[in-house]
């Protein structure tokens, strides 16, 4: 199982994390000094709970090897943004681009423009076409992602009953296949066959239209028992509604979460578990991959093996991709302490 990083190795370097993060707009200022080779990390969109834990554990790896983390990324989920920023990027010549990418065609002539200037392009999280970047670090397999919501959605319903789905931007090709593949487990594994799902909603990556798609999930299925969703906002949006409207009890909400934005709604009882990787991890893997590309100790090639300080070594299997592991689940029993240690970095 995967375990969250312990108590010490973030406050090790949550600090510095925090501190340490620098805007395009300080990268002007900054522009001319180069002591340290520039790796920028580019989000999918600002404020989200799970770029800010990967910020910190870049960060922390950066600080390790002697690099300028540079974090960035638009105010809205969009490509033209990141379009934008990855444009800006190239042109104040940083060494690297590290991105979760929020389209997985759109930004390719962009990267593989960063790739001809000799700028080294690795994608996070959320993947693009292959041929726009040189290395995938995924936070777990499509399957293993779908499998951890999947199973808690089985318990939740009692082996047998009716599921709705928020994901995030339609568009989105990773989300999609998450999606995808919980369909694929209710119609073809016999362990899910009991589960059907009804509809499958998009909430944007928006806090209040995610909100209104659960809404209209309950409304148009009134014996539905159970929403997954694949967005750590679509989650806490559902569980919002589910308290607001006194669902607790009918209606019951898992998928990917971060526990400092669900432990009250797992008290609450609006959502008894859910699952997350372990983002801080998985941007202090990035870091290493992408400095060891940049070193050419690994080429990016299947059968290449990472070394990713304290994470060990990572293999890189299909498709220039490096998987970081499975999933935890978070409930009752272990997410206030959890929450509290998130809550620590911003101290």
């Amino acid at each position: 199982m995967y375990k969250w990083i312990s108590r010490r190795a973030l406050l090790a370097g949550c600090a510095a994390g925090v501190a340490a993060v620098v805007g395009l707009t300080a990268l002007t200022a900054q522009g001319l000094a180069q002591d340290k080779p520039r790796y920028a990390m580019l989000v999918r969109v600002l404020g989200n709970t799970a770029f800010e834990l990967a910020r910190v554990g870049a960060q922390q790896a950066a600080d390790e090897l002697g690099v300028e983390l540079i974090y960035t990324g638009p105010t809205e989920n969009s490509a033209e943004g990141q379009v934008a920023l990855i444009d800006s990027l190239i042109a104040q010549r940083v060494d690297a681009i590290m991105l979760s990418a929020n389209d997985a065609t759109a930004l390719t002539p962009s990267l593989q423009k960063a790739a001809r200037r000799g700028i080294a392009v690795v994608t996070w999280d959320q993947d693009t076409e292959a041929a726009a970047r040189k290395l995938h670090i995924a936070s777990a397999t499509n399957a293993l992602i779908t499998l951890g919501p999947a199973k808690i959605a089985l318990d939740l319903a009692g082996g047998e009953g009716k599921i709705g789905v928020i994901s995030g931007p339609a568009n989105s090709t990773t989300q999609n296949e998450w999606v995808d593949e919980l369909i694929r487990l209710t119609k073809e594994e016999d362990d899910f066959k009991g589960l059907e799902v009804v509809e499958v909603a998009y909430g944007d990556e928006r806090s209040d239209k995610a909100y209104n798609e659960a809404l209209g999930l309950v409304n148009k299925h009134p014996d539905l028992e159970v929403i997954v969703a694949y967005s750590s906002i679509g989650i806490a949006a559902a569980s919002q509604m589910v308290r607001d409207q006194d669902l607790i009890g009918k209606v019951q909400v898992t998928g990917l979460g971060f526990p400092n934005e669900m432990v009250d709604h797992v008290t609450s009882g609006a959502t008894p578990a859910f699952a997350i990787w372990n983002m801080i991890d998985v941007g202090y893997t990035t870091v290493y991959a992408t400095k060891a590309l940049i070193d050419e100790t690994v080429s990016g090639a299947s059968g290449d093996t990472i070394p990713a300080g304290r994470m060990g070594e990572i293999a890189i299997a299909d498709n220039n991709t490096a998987v970081m592991g499975e999933l935890f689940v978070y409930n009752k029993d272990n997410v206030a302490e959890a929450a509290d240690l998130i809550k620590s970095l911003s101290k």
